[in-house]
Parts: C-alpha cells; sequence; structure tokens
C-alpha cells in the first residue's frame, strides 16, 4: 500500500522493533524503505519512545541521514537497553544494559559487518556510563572492543568537546547539519584499550 504525503507518494516503510516482554527494555528497532539495500547500523545510548508503530524525533533524523547516505534502511541498537526519555533515569538503573542487549548488538555488528559497511556511533556525552557493579567498562569502551572484534568500523557525525560522538539531537552550536557526512571515530585512548 502506499501511503500519500504532502510532499508526494512515498513507498512504505516496514517497522519493527524488539522490546522486552516487560516493556522496559527495547533491543532493536528497524526502518526499512528500500528492500535488499544495506541498513544504517547505529548504536546509540539508550531508546527513547520509538517502537514498532511509532518514530521519535531522534529516529525521523537517523531515517534523513540514511536516506541522504544512500542507505535502504536504519537498525538501531543502544549501549543500554532501558527504555526511558532522560538519561538520568535510565543511568539510575541498577543494570541498565539489559538482560539481551549483548546479543542484539553482536547481531547488529554482524549485519555491518556482512554488509562491508560501518557502524554509525551517536550516544552522546554519557557513552561512558558504567551498567552496575559487573561492568568493568563503561559502554562506549565495551561497545569499541567489540565493535574491533567484529572487524566493523565506527563513524560518527562529529565529536563532543570530551571526544564522544554526537548524538543525531545536539543542540545548540553543537547541532548536525542536515547535509553532515559521517566522519571516522576511534576513541582517543582506543590504543591502550
Amino acid at each position: 500500500m502506499t501511503q500519500l504525503s504532502l510532499y508526494g507518494s512515498e513507498p512504505e516503510m516496514k517497522k519493527t522493533a524488539l522490546i522486552s516482554d516487560c516493556g522496559l527494555y527495547r533491543y532493536e528497532l528497524t526502518r526499512v524503505w528500500q528492500k535488499g539495500a544495506p541498513l544504517l547500523v547505529t548504536c546509540m545510548l539508550n531508546p527513547s519512545t520509538a517502537d514498532a508503530d511509532i518514530d521519535d524525533p531522534t529516529i525521523r533524523t537517523l531515517i534523513h541521514f540514511g536516506k541522504v547516505w544512500g542507505y535502504g534502511g536504519l537498525m538501531v541498537v543502544n549501549l543500554f537497553a532501558f527504555r526511558s526519555s532522560s538519561p538520568v533515569v535510565m543511568m539510575a538503573q541498577t543494570y541498565p544494559r539489559g538482560p539481551k542487549n549483548e546479543d542484539a548488538i553482536a547481531t547488529a555488528l554482524g549485519i555491518a559487518r556482512a554488509q562491508n559497511t560501518p557502524m554509525l556511533a551517536a550516544w552522546g556525552a554519557n557513552g561512558a556510563h558504567h551498567a552496575g557493579p559487573r561492568d568493568l567498562l563503561g559502554g562506549q569502551d565495551w561497545l569499541c572492543i567489540l565493535a574491533k572484534k567484529h572487524t566493523v568500523d565506527l563513524v560518527c557525525l562529529g565529536l563532543t568537546k570530551d571526544g564522544f560522538p554526537k548524538h543525531p539531537m545536539a543542540r545548540g552550536v553543537h547541532r548536525i547539519p542536515r547535509d553532515q557526512q559521517p566522519i571516522p571515530f576511534q576513541r582517543a585512548a582506543e590504543v591502550s584499550l
């Protein structure tokens, strides 16, 4: 079925989300607008309100970049799977990573590797947060090590003043231009990891 918009017609977008039975965690979200084309595999901080039916402003922004960069869809995973529109609330949780998040991230990295495409790192300034007492590395370090093991390069939309990959909805002087191209991301201390 084709839906009409004010700007002409667009093909229907296939939307999926993998959410825990309890509803507290979202492990994966996909949007496909061109079947068979590579997905823009993205890792952010934590999921907000987007689900299988609803796109939040961040997802709409990522869809824009995916289309501009020539991808046929979007796959989003997060350093922490706990669903909250507030990173402060997420970081207050005992184990915000979620029981199945490591598998979801490994799957996403496997898809990026199979496509021979990089993963977009877009978690913003809170990427160093630890997932709990068992978590020896912060989220960013943990993901960078996993990406290296999967031989997947990381790209970003720019860097925060502290060297974290910018979030797509960065505000003010840090706002991401709509024509931004991905740039390579490598942790400053990655050599010592």
